[in-house]
């Protein structure tokens, strides 16, 4: 992976590998690097997904800002093959040289019909 590459969404365990040897950190609500990297590997192998926010807008998703009726998350949003795909901000980011990126996580939307 290089470093002017986009990273897609984080839904494996090698796929947290590829992106931790690129040089980038997880920062989490725990603001201890070992603590919030052991949850957010917990999470990821509980089969979450997560996705920067710059591959979000990159692939099309339309954002909400956060409000009473979003429960004061950032929404993103996108329809593929009639049904949504939504994400909302979690408390993870990625860190690499002081950027920060948040990570949005993939929400669980039921199939009706």
């Amino acid at each position: 992976m290089e470093d002017n590459e986009t990273i897609g969404p984080i839904k494996s365990i090698e796929c947290l590998e590829k992106v931790l040897a690129a040089g980038y950190t997880i920062i989490g609500p725990r603001k201890e690097s070992s603590r919030d990297l052991a949850a957010f590997k917990a999470f990821v192998k509980k089969g979450k997904e997560f996705a920067p926010e710059n591959w979000l807008a990159g692939n099309g998703y339309k954002f909400v800002e956060p409000s009473t009726f979003t429960k004061g998350h950032r929404i993103a949003y996108k329809v593929i093959d009639d049904f949504p795909d939504e994400r909302f901000n979690s408390n993870y980011f990625l860190a690499k040289e002081g950027h920060r990126i948040p990570l949005y996580l993939k929400a669980e939307v039921p199939k009706t019909g």
